[in-house]
């Protein structure tokens, strides 16, 4: 990369060991050169973020499924799940919406939220229903909804058939 040449060659010359051409030792060039290459790297970063959501609408715009994740972060209003298989960090939303008041109780020591006997703080596992919602078109974001621990009118039923329990071999 450039930015790692110039840098090399600013260490080079510092240090002794090479010689350098004048409008490398030119501070203001340096600087108009680093804002450059700074702006460019912020803009591949954002590039590289929006297409890794666009990416991810894609795959579950007609999807919903459930999954197991792990808590990585309590807030008052969030659960952060980390879902594993897919490499998926997403909110799950502890109310309907910011002014309407939360079922659960939170608790900064710990962090942990607490909804009648059920208490979730940071990696407990959880199973979660991940779909988009695209009620707003211009704001597609994935949805998270609670399967698994059930709380009574937060969780959603799970639509995945439970195993049946294996039967004994006769012989």
């Amino acid at each position: 990369r450039y930015s790692d040449l110039m840098v090399h060659r600013l260490l080079a010359v510092s240090i002794g060991a090479a010689d350098s051409y004048p409008e490398l030792l030119d501070s203001n060039k340096v600087e108009r050169a680093c804002q450059q290459l700074n702006y460019r790297h912020k803009m591949a970063q954002y590039a590289g973020r929006a297409s890794v959501a666009l990416h991810t609408q894609l795959f579950f715009k007609e999807r919903v499924t459930e999954e197991d994740g792990y808590v990585l972060a309590v807030r008052k209003n969030a659960l952060q799940i980390l879902i594993p298989k897919y490499g998926l960090e997403a909110s799950l939303y502890l109310s309907a919406s910011e002014s309407a008041q939360s079922m659960f109780t939170f608790h900064a020591e710990g962090p942990s939220v607490e909804c009648d006997d059920i208490r979730l703080t940071l990696f407990d596992g959880v199973r979660v229903r991940v779909c988009l919602d695209d009620h707003d078109v211009q704001h597609q974001k994935l949805k998270l909804s609670l399967v698994h621990p059930q709380v009574e009118g937060f969780s959603v039923p799970s639509e995945t058939a439970e195993p049946s329990p294996k039967r004994a071999k006769l012989m």
